[in-house]
């Protein structure tokens, strides 16, 4: 969440998971998607994903998961990263020259806060701002589910928009990741009076 401050204090992610360890499966997500867009997806195959087992159990014990439950919540992990290596549009958001846990702060209706974005890159002219999710749903309607994170973290991601925008003036377009479900939203940022602008290439579908 985003506090006033002075200085700023950085943003604590946010994940919709039940239960504590699901929480923790998304911290070590995190970790991990930011390092294969910082290495590139080059270097980032089935092979290496399986390789680091030993990592993800390691930082999971080290974040508190259980011996009960961390075989698992190591494996949620794996396959959190292996969908996302394996969708179009997560090696879109990976493969794409930009920033991973990228620091923002400023003010936001009379407040100084501060945030980090998970993924931000310029395409085509058009700011791209991020997020992950590592939500898990299981049952059915999938995408009723999506257009309702959607909701959810609208406001979440229109206060990054507006203290990106302040540094870097321009179209800017929202989107949140679903890594374990490879899902996608995305939406305009309506703060910017040239968020639609004509030819703007959309995502891959």
């Amino acid at each position: 969440m985003e506090t006033p401050a002075s200085p700023p204090i950085a943003e604590s992610i946010d994940f919709e998971w039940a239960g504590e360890t699901i929480r923790r499966v998304g911290t070590v997500v995190h970790r991990m998607l930011h390092r294969i867009g910082q290495e590139g997806l080059g270097r980032w195959g089935k092979a290496r994903i399986d390789a680091h087992r030993p990592y993800y159990r390691h930082a999971l014990l080290r974040l508190g998961v259980s011996k009960e439950e961390l075989d698992r919540a190591a494996e949620q992990v794996r396959q959190a990263l292996l969908k996302t290596l394996s969708d179009p549009r997560g090696r879109w958001i990976l493969g794409q020259e930009g920033h991973c846990e990228y620091p923002v702060a400023g003010l936001y209706r009379g407040q100084v806060v501060s945030a980090v974005i998970d993924r931000t890159f310029v395409e085509g002219g058009v700011r791209w701002i991020i997020d992950y999710k590592a939500s898990a749903h299981e049952g059915g309607d999938i995408e009723a589910f999506l257009d309702q994170e959607q909701e959810r973290y609208r406001g979440q991601l229109e206060r990054y928009a507006v203290l990106m925008a302040a540094m870097d003036p321009g179209p800017i377009r929202l989107g949140l990741y679903f890594p374990l479900l490879q899902g996608w939203r995305e939406f305009p940022f309506r703060g910017s009076t040239r968020t639609d602008m004509p030819g703007q290439r959309p995502s891959p579908a």
